[in-house]
């Protein structure tokens, strides 16, 4: 009795596993011929960015706020991610800062598939980005929380200052309590 049911519980479980790996690879990959709009497909950011989809193009945002120019980098990827390359293609970016200060620049070449643009202020913004590619209008808007600067206090080691933290603790390195700035 005791090896009947051992038998079943095996059974059960050899055929739940198998069953759910075969559900996994069947996820949705809407908008590839088979009807279904493409916008619940998703691809990974291959620089590291934000990704948008724009009709048959996406276009990735990737920020640097630790640079001192350039700090924004938009990639225009076509199909299955093949990067656009950036001949007689212009792009024009506006910014709104999170102070309702706007900005509008023209995306310039950085390279042969990618553009950049300044970014006047660490701070959270939305942009809305416009490529002309062969005539055609191709539009995504990002957000970005900028760099958040808190105002709560820092707190740092007194044998080791260049370690930093915003709230109370111990040093990494030598154990000390750390003393607020």
């Amino acid at each position: 009795m005791k090896k009947n049911i051992l038998k079943i519980a095996i059974t059960s479980l050899t055929i739940l596993l198998i069953s759910s790996g075969t559900l996994m690879a069947q996820h949705n990959h809407g908008g590839q011929g088979n009807g279904e709009n493409a916008q619940n497909h998703t691809h990974h950011p291959p620089h590291g960015g934000q990704m948008k989809e724009a009709g048959k193009y996406h276009i990735e945002m990737v920020v640097d706020l630790f640079l001192k120019k350039d700090r924004l980098t938009f990639y225009l990827f076509k199909g299955k991610l093949k990067p656009v390359v950036n001949e007689e293609i212009t792009g024009i970016i506006t910014i709104e800062y999170k102070d309702g200060s706007t900005v509008t620049d023209t995306l310039r070449a950085g390279g042969d598939n990618y553009f950049v643009a300044q970014l006047e202020k660490p701070e959270p913004f939305t942009c809305i980005v416009n490529f002309q590619v062969k005539g055609k209008l191709v539009s995504g808007v990002f957000t970005h929380p900028g760099l958040e600067i808190k105002t709560g206090g820092v707190y740092t080691c007194p044998m080791h200052p260049e370690i930093k933290k915003e709230s109370p603790g111990t040093c990494p390195k030598c154990g000390m309590t750390l003393e607020k700035q």
